[in-house]
């Protein structure tokens, strides 16, 4: 069905083909998940390219796709000549290195083909969820929650910030993540005032604020949550301000529906956040899509005219971030347009304001 719709979108284009060079989109397509190669999609074939590292991954993760292997004494531009040459061939302009953008451009030009860019012909098709997704990614959201579960009693005064971001790797690892979904994400403190904090050595300190962000995978489909919680007594400040950001959360995610824009969404949390003199510390998107990548086509953010259809899955997560006054708070949860047109939580862990005894 998504190759079909796929030829449909290259025919309106007046492509005969598109050139795949985005792992995700290959996987998404055929099934592939090695890290190299490439796909070429036509009206009747599907066409894998990959080296002898990857031929039998290939035939055993693929149906209906003719392996193309290239041999170490040829090379891509030789194999790929014959399916190819005098051609209209999408090309992916995110995605494709520069070095093979030259070579498939001079190998174009001389069978009287042509490279066009495309943007997002893939990622549109992945925006809406199958049945089979939305059910992995609900997995992954669920392995998130229960990790929250096992992770918040362990943490102690004196831990570090890196000690417990890899117990949270270890913890959804061992409760069935394929792996972190990112770079886990633990910050304290003044800490939190930095919105993409890397953990670090630093120790985390009793009466102070903790933000986690991290994501869990399943059969390849991510999840990603954050939470902010105080270690022990913060100031009424600070809670005052965490009352706000969830509010806010709240606002966009019940004005969720379907026809609305994106950007819809992204200005009923700022406008939230503005009447609370807090906007101009909020300096990122509302959120992004969610699926076989963590971070994917489309945005929440104040310029997105596309508009919300069933199945999409995407985060909400407003921060504010207030390096002067020492803290910062993200609320983040991932969302699915479900069939009543209406924005589901699929991350459910406490979001409400949480005081963890530090005193153990």
């Amino acid at each position: 069905m998504k190759i079909e719709q796929l030829r449909q979108r290259l025919a309106e284009e007046r492509l005969a083909g598109l050139l795949v060079t985005d792992k995700i989109n290959r996987r998404y397509l055929c099934g592939f998940t090695g890290s190299n190669g490439l796909l070429l999609v036509t009206e009747n074939k599907l066409r894998l390219f990959v080296d002898g590292r990857y031929t039998q991954q290939a035939q055993q993760q693929t149906s209906n796709v003719e392996i193309h292997e290239v041999l170490i004494t040829s090379s891509l531009l030789e194999v790929i000549r014959p399916f190819v040459s005098g051609l209209a061939l999408g090309f992916e302009v995110a995605t494709i290195s520069y070095q093979t953008f030259i070579g498939l451009q001079e190998l174009m030009g001389e069978t009287k083909g042509k490279l066009i860019a495309t943007t997002n012909l893939v990622e549109i098709l992945r925006m809406t969820k199958s049945a089979e997704e939305i059910a992995a990614i609900k997995k992954a959201a669920k392995i998130a929650d229960l990790t929250l579960e096992m992770i918040l009693p362990m943490i102690r005064s004196g831990m570090t910030e890196l000690e417990l971001a890899n117990e949270i790797d270890y913890r959804s690892k061992q409760i069935g993540s394929e792996g972190p979904a990112f770079e886990t994400i633990v910050a304290s403190g003044t800490r939190t005032a930095l919105p993409h904090a890397h953990a670090s050595q630093k120790k985390i300190q009793a009466n102070e604020l903790i933000m986690i962000d991290f994501g869990a995978i399943y059969q390849g489909y991510y999840s990603d949550i954050t939470r902010t919680f105080a270690f022990g007594e913060v100031s009424k400040k600070i809670e005052e301000t965490y009352q706000t950001v969830l509010a806010t959360q709240k606002q966009a995610i019940q004005a969720v529906a379907l026809g609305k824009t994106l950007a819809t969404i992204d200005r009923v949390a700022r406008e939230s956040l503005e009447t609370a003199g807090l906007a101009q510390y909020f300096s990122h998107n509302l959120g992004h899509g969610i699926g076989l990548s963590c971070h994917e086509y489309p945005s929440l953010a104040p310029k997105e005219a596309l508009r919300i259809e069933k199945q999409m899955t995407f985060t909400i997560e407003p921060g504010v971030y207030l390096p002067e006054t020492g803290f910062g708070i993200r609320i983040e949860d991932d969302i699915l347009v479900n069939q009543t047109g209406q924005g589901e939580i699929l991350t459910n862990f406490n979001k409400e304001w949480m005081t963890i005894d530090c005193d153990r």
